[in-house]
């Protein structure tokens, strides 16, 4: 199975590469691993005539042959298909090139592999409170890491509401990028566990899983007040009221439970 998003139809043709070998003998490991393991690493694509793009190029390997994903998607299509998602709903993620699976007679997944577009000049979102925009570093810093935990509360709230939810949402999956004299956007990367759900009744305790994946690091780098505003954002909430409140608390509370070995008290 090979997937190709339009955009890149022409360049990977020009450039030989028309199937899950030859494009994993162009971007992959020099020999594959003798066991299941994740390869990842920044590549270049080389466009004819143009200029070359930067690129993620990650591959899953499974020896022996996974019967996990018998009759299911690996996580690369499902990345593959989530971007897709995300950008339908408006939501900045990295732009997808292509995927493929390679599966055994029986159906067994040996191998699948997703190129996504670099994002540039993007940090991580951990990188980029802690260090770029620390806490009572100035009001112009401020506004930017207002900025940003509003987009990232509106983004949240934009997969929710469509009945989406990530599985995966943490703070090393999202990028922001930093344009001199332009505000900072966020960006969302690695979710090869998403999925929708509009009606089962686990639907509260998956949105209290992305909500309190968030709260992990927000809880350690920033102030109670930016917690509270990202909430009320999430809710879209002018003020701070008792619905926010209960689900501040709500978050807080499931994540004690869910990760004893991280709380922090906060």
């Amino acid at each position: 199975m090979l997937l190709i998003a339009g955009p890149y139809e022409s360049t990977l043709t020009a450039l030989g590469l028309k199937s899950f070998n030859s494009i994993a003998a162009a971007f992959g490991p020099d020999q594959p691993p003798r066991k299941s393991g994740v390869f990842v690493q920044p590549r270049t694509l080389t466009r004819p005539g143009g200029l070359p793009v930067s690129i993620f190029y990650k591959q899953y390997f499974h020896q022996p042959p996974s019967l996990g994903f018998l009759g299911r998607p690996s996580k690369a299509r499902r990345e593959y298909d989530n971007y897709e998602t995300f950008t339908i709903l408006n939501v900045r993620c990295a732009e997808r090139i292509a995927c493929g699976e390679q599966r055994d007679k029986m159906g067994r997944l040996r191998s699948a592999f997703i190129i996504t577009r670099a994002i540039p000049d993007a940090v991580g979102l951990i990188e980029f409170m802690s260090e770029r925009c620390p806490p009572s570093s100035g009001a112009a810093n401020a506004r930017s890491r207002r900025a940003v935990l509003r987009q990232l509360a509106e983004m949240t709230r934009a997969i929710h509401q469509a009945g989406f939810f990530h599985n995966d949402l943490y703070w090393r999956n999202i990028l922001v990028s930093i344009e001199k004299n332009r505000p900072p956007l966020v960006w969302w990367i690695d979710c090869p566990r998403g999925q929708f759900d509009r009606w089962s009744p686990w639907r509260r305790r998956r949105l209290l899983k992305d909500l309190a994946g968030l709260d992990k690091c927000g809880s350690q780098y920033c102030t109670r007040s930016e917690r509270l505003d990202f909430a009320k954002t999430y809710l879209g909430k002018n003020s701070l009221d008792a619905e926010t409140l209960t689900l501040a608390r709500d978050v807080t509370r499931y994540r004690r439970e869910r990760w004893p070995e991280d709380w922090n008290g906060r």
